[in-house]
């Protein structure tokens, strides 16, 4: 089901601008990062704790905009019950000089954590520049770690768990961008986080095409995901 139709021709991404979304069942597949948040809200209780899963090449952790409870307590507003067009329209109320989006792609985790602090649980990081250096993090780790311990890590645990995937993990950007992983890896990820769906509740997978080297890439990675996940997504 599209949440937000794919244009005819894709435009840019960056921290601000959506292209689409994308949900079937408890998975989301976004353009951009900063509709994770939204999504996630949509598959859990915010009563009970869930462990982050988070795999990506940054890692996502600057910090909300102090105002951000304001200004969601100002206009009455319950992020659970409004619209994702809605969401997007999240504007700080306080600045007189500036407005800026209260989800952005960097923020959009803190910003969530802020507003719900006993959300999250356990916090595992598998990235390729933690910047900013976070308190936030619990473990820290390695892909290699995740195929290994990625079921036991959800089996074992109480509480619930949120998988949250940028596919700008899988490439580097060094004179160009190029791959770093095999698509025998991406496949074999996939095919992990096939085998432990129903012990995630929810999983969201970001394209962030230009952290990809344009459209062509990410949506050429995306493919061999969705091919694996069973995703009838037609993009």
């Amino acid at each position: 089901m599209w949440i937000k139709e794919k244009p005819k021709e894709f435009g840019n991404s960056g921290k601000l601008n959506i292209n689409f979304l994308y949900n079937s069942d408890n998975i989301y597949i976004m353009d951009n990062h900063l509709c994770a948040a939204w999504c996630w809200l949509q598959k859990i209780d915010t009563d009970k704790i869930y462990n982050l899963i988070h795999i990506d090449r940054h890692n996502d952790l600057l910090f909300p905009i102090p105002t951000i409870k304001e200004d969601l307590i100002e206009d009455n507003i319950d992020l659970q019950k409004i619209s994702f067009l809605e969401y997007l329209s999240l504007n700080e109320k306080n600045n007189e000089s500036f407005t800026f989006q209260l989800f952005r792609w960097d923020n959009y985790i803190l910003s969530i954590d802020y507003i719900y602090p006993k959300l999250f649980g356990e916090k595992y990081f598998i990235t390729k520049e933690p910047y900013p250096s976070s308190e936030f993090i619990d473990f820290e780790c390695i892909i290699e770690e995740f195929l290994s311990d990625f079921s036991s890590w959800i089996k074992n645990s109480k509480n619930g768990c949120i998988l949250n995937l940028d596919l700008d993990f899988f490439y580097s950007q060094n004179n160009g961008f190029y791959k770093l992983y095999s698509d025998e890896l991406i496949n074999k990820i996939g095919e992990l986080i096939k085998q432990n769906l129903e012990n995630i509740d929810v999983l969201t997978i970001a394209l962030s095409p230009e952290c990809c080297g344009g459209w062509e890439s990410s949506i050429n990675t995306l493919r061999k995901l969705n091919n694996v996940l069973g995703i009838k997504m037609k993009i």
